[in-house]
């Protein structure tokens, strides 16, 4: 009888998410992915306004054209730090920072 070398199943979300926020991985895949990830959570018209997004520390750093829309979104960090966390699986996000 074969034996399987895994012994447990992976999604392929949960291998790309491990991939992706590997310290290691820094590449332009990992910036595809938190463009993605930030359009789910926060929506296509506000994501349009987004020109920069990276983390470092814990911290997700985001660069928003609009000082209207960043005053705005100053006031629901919180709530965004918690979706943007469920939607990646982790709580690797402590703070957000609008630049």
């Amino acid at each position: 009888m074969k034996k399987f070398r895994f012994k447990e199943s992976y999604s392929v979300r949960g291998i790309i998410q491990k991939i992706s926020f590997n310290k290691l991985f820094n590449g332009g895949i990992k910036k595809v992915f938190l463009n993605k990830v930030w359009s789910n959570v926060i929506g296509e018209n506000v994501s349009k306004y987004t020109e920069n997004i990276y983390i470092k520390d814990n911290t997700l750093f985001l660069k928003i054209n609009s000082s209207v829309l960043k005053q705005e979104l100053t006031y629901g960090k919180d709530k965004i730090i918690e979706n943007f966390n469920k939607e990646v699986g982790s709580d690797e996000i402590k703070k957000i920072v609008f630049i």
